[in-house]
C-alpha cells in the first residue's frame, strides 16, 4: 500500500521528504514533463486551503466502498474528500462560520475567509481527522472561538462533540500572572502535531505587537476529548508567536516536542521569545495532572538588542551600531502610504527578525536540529544539549560561548552578503541589513533527504533568492553544494534608495520526493511578486535532488528538469502551502480555489 500522507512536511521531524515515490523520476520528468491530470475544486473560499492536503490510502468509506483519498481542509471552514486518483468528490462537510476576512487580521486583504488555517492531523489507524476551526456565529474575528474537531475519515460525521479551547488556562510559577486563552487574540497557523495519543495545537497572535501577544501550546487527548496540558512562550513579558509560516511543533522518538517562538521577550525563566524550544509533555496520572515544561533551549538575540533598546546587551554598549526603534503607529501609517515592505526599511523596524518564520527540522540520527529565520541565517542546533541560553550571553562579551553552544557554526543560508557580514556577530545590531538591497527571509523548514551521491542533503528557498542545496556532515556542519538560477518574486522592482522597495514574499515553498536515497526530486511554487501583498502569479518547478550541474565560475547549479514558465501556465501562489506527492502524482494548492494534481505527460 502506497504511504498514508498524515502530518505537514510527511512527518514528525518535519523532514519535507516523500522517499516512497518510485514513478515521478528525474528520468521520467525530463522526458515526458508534466501535465495537470484534474482539479480539485474547493467553493467557498476565493483562495481555498492554507491547509496542506493529506491523503489516506484504502479509506472504506461509510457507503461500503473503499477509496484512495485525499483530503483538503479550508479556509471556509469545510473539509473536502477526494478520491486522490480521480479527482472526484467523495463527501463535503461544513464545520461552522469561518472569520470573514477583514484589515484587523491582515491587512492585505488576500483572504476571503480565515477558518481551518492549520495543516490538520490524521490517525489512520483509528480512521480520525483532527483539526483546529476558527469559526464566528457572525462572522467576527471578535467573536471568534478556536475549537478541536475529531472528524471520521468515512464520512466526516464527528466522534466528540467539538472541543472549546476558550478560556483554558496556564499557570506559569515563578510569580508570573496565569494565562487565560482567548480566541479573539490567538492566529493557529502551525500545523497540529499527532503523538502518542495527543494532538498539540500551537497558536500565534492576530496583533503580533499587542501586549496580550504570545505563543501558545495546547495538548488534548484523543481518548478523553480533553485538554490536558498548557504552554505559553511568554507570561512575564509578551510575544514568542508558534507559527513557522504553516510548519508545526517536532517531535522525536522519545516524545520530546521542540517549536520556534517569534518575536517577543526573553529571559531564560519564563520569556522565550525568539528562541528554540524544546518541551516535555507528561499525561495526567491519577491525581497529577498533566503537564508541558521547558527542557531546554537556545536563543540567538532578543529583540530589544536588535533595535538598541536593551540595557543589560550589546546596543548599550554599542551606541553608535543602534538601529532605528521600531515605531508600529508610524510604521501602519507608512504602509498605507508607501506600501509595507517600504514602510518597514523607513521606520527601521529590525525587531521583526521573527526567529519563528521558519520551523525546526530535526535530524535525529546526527542529533541536529536545522533552524533559520527572517536573517537567511541556519543555526545548527544540538538536540540533545540546546544550551540553555541565559540573557548574559547575549552581551557581547559573552556572544561567542552562546554561539559556541551550538552544534556547528551559524551560516548564511539562504543568501550570501560576503565576508564583511558575519553570520555570528558579537553585536546582535550587525544582522540588521538586507543584502543586495533585498530582504531575504526563509519562510517555511527546510526540506532534508539522505541520498546516495551527497549522504544527508538539506535545501533552502528564502525570499528574492534561489533554490539552494547544502550536504550536512556527520558533525553537523553544512557545506555549500549548488544554487538554481531561477529567483523568487523575479518581477518586484528593486531600488537603490535606502528607502525603495526589498523585493517580495515569501520564497519557495518546496517539497521532495524519492525513492529512498535515488531519484530525489525537488518541487517548488514561488511567486513573481509579492505574494504576501497582493494576489501573485505563480510559477511551478522540478529540479534533480542529486545530480547538479555547473555554472562558468564552476560553482554548482541547479537546472529545472521542468518549468510551467516554458508552458506559459496561469496560476496564483499559494503564500505558505507546499507541493505533496503521493503514488506519482502532484498535489498543487494554489490561491485560485483549487488543488491541482499533476502527473508524468
Amino acid at each position: 500500500m502506497s504511504l498514508a500522507i498524515t502530518t505537514r512536511s510527511y512527518d514528525n521531524t518535519r523532514s519535507g521528504a516523500n522517499t516512497q515515490e518510485t514513478i515521478l523520476t528525474p528520468t521520467a520528468i525530463r522526458t515526458r514533463g508534466i501535465k495537470v491530470l484534474f482539479r480539485l475544486d474547493l467553493p467557498g473560499d476565493a483562495r481555498g486551503c492554507e491547509a496542506q492536503p493529506l491523503i489516506v490510502p484504502g479509506v472504506k468509506l461509510a457507503d461500503g466502498s473503499t477509496h484512495d483519498v485525499v483530503y483538503v481542509a479550508t479556509m471556509a471552514n469545510q473539509v473536502f474528500a477526494f478520491d486522490a486518483n480521480s479527482g472526484a468528490q467523495l463527501w463535503m462537510k461544513q464545520y461552522g462560520t469561518p472569520i470573514n476576512g477583514s484589515a484587523d487580521i491582515d491587512e492585505h486583504l488576500i483572504n476571503e475567509h480565515w477558518g481551518i488555517l492549520s495543516t490538520p492531523v490524521i490517525d489512520a489507524h483509528a480512521g480520525v481527522m483532527y483539526a483546529c476551526i476558527w469559526t464566528s456565529n457572525n462572522g467576527s474575528y471578535k467573536n471568534g472561538q478556536h475549537f478541536l474537531h475529531a472528524i471520521r475519515l468515512s464520512d466526516g460525521s464527528e466522534i466528540h462533540p467539538a472541543l472549546n479551547l476558550e478560556g483554558v488556562t496556564y499557570t506559569p510559577g515563578h510569580g508570573r500572572p496565569v494565562q487565560k486563552f482567548k480566541s479573539a487574540e490567538r492566529k493557529q497557523r502551525a500545523a497540529l502535531l499527532l503523538l502518542n495519543g495527543t494532538v498539540f495545537m500551537a497558536f500565534g497572535t492576530v496583533a503580533e505587537t499587542a501586549k496580550t501577544a504570545r505563543g501558545w501550546l495546547i495538548a488534548v487527548d484523543t481518548a478523553k476529548f480533553q485538554v490536558t496540558a498548557t504552554w505559553t512562550s511568554t507570561s512575564h513579558g509578551s510575544g514568542g508567536g508558534i507559527w513557522g509560516s504553516g510548519g508545526g511543533p517536532a517531535a522525536d522518538a522519545n516524545g520530546n516536542i521542540y517549536v520556534t517562538t517569534g518575536n517577543g521577550d526573553f529571559d531564560g525563566v519564563t520569556d522565550f521569545g525568539e528562541s528554540i524550544v524544546k518541551l516535555r509533555y507528561t499525561p495526567p496520572s491519577g491525581n497529577n495532572p498533566g503537564s508541558l515544561a521547558v527542557v531546554d533551549w537556545w536563543t540567538p538575540w532578543t529583540d530589544d538588542g536588535r533595535t538598541g533598546g536593551n540595557p543589560d546587551g550589546e546596543a548599550a554598549k554599542q551606541p553608535e551600531a543602534k538601529a532605528k526603534p521600531t515605531n508600529y503607529r508610524r510604521d501602519k501609517a507608512l504602509a498605507r502610504q508607501f506600501g509595507a515592505r517600504a514602510a518597514m526599511n523607513m521606520a527601521g523596524s529590525w525587531g521583526d527578525q521573527d526567529l519563528g518564520a521558519a520551523g525546526p527540522v530535526l535530524v535525529p540520527d546526527l542529533g541536529v536540529i536545522l533552524s533559520s529565520n527572517k536573517d537567511g541565517i541556519l543555526y545548527t542546533v544540538n538536540m540533545n544539549n540546546l544550551g540553555k541560553t541565559v540573557p548574559t550571553d547575549l552581551d557581547p562579551t559573552h556572544a561567542a560561548n552562546n554561539y559556541a553552544k551550538l552544534k556547528a557554526p551559524p551560516i548564511f543560508y539562504t543568501y550570501y552578503p560576503g565576508t564583511q557580514n558575519s553570520p555570528a556577530p558579537a553585536n546582535s545590531t550587525a544582522l540588521n541589513f538586507w543584502g543586495d538591497n533585498c530582504t531575504h527571509h526563509l519562510h517555511g523548514t527546510p526540506v532534508l533527504w539522505k541520498s546516495a551521491a551527497h549522504g544527508w542533503t538539506h535545501f533552502c528557498w528564502g525570499e528574492n533568492g534561489n533554490l539552494r542545496a547544502w550536504a550536512l556532515s556527520n558533525a553537523g556542519v553544512s557545506t555549500y553544494l549548488a544554487c538554481s538560477a531561477e529567483v523568487a518574486s523575479a518581477d518586484c522592482v528593486d531600488s537603490a534608495a535606502p528607502d525603495g522597495p526589498k523585493g517580495g514574499m515569501p520564497g519557495g515553498m518546496i517539497s521532495l520526493s524519492a525513492n529512498g536515497d535515488q531519484d530525489g526530486v525537488i518541487w517548488a511554487s514561488i511567486p513573481y511578486t509579492d505574494a504576501n501583498m497582493v494576489k501573485s502569479p505563480g510559477r511551478f518547478l522540478a529540479y534533480d535532488a542529486a545530480n547538479f550541474g555547473k555554472y562558468s565560475d564552476g560553482s554548482g547549479s541547479i537546472p529545472p528538469l521542468w518549468d510551467s514558465q516554458q508552458w506559459n501556465w496561469q496560476f496564483l501562489h499559494n503564500k505558505f502551502n507546499r507541493p505533496v506527492v503521493w503514488n506519482g502524482r502532484v498535489y498543487l494548492p494554489t490561491y485560485e480555489g483549487e488543488v491541482w494534481v499533476l502527473g508524468l505527460a
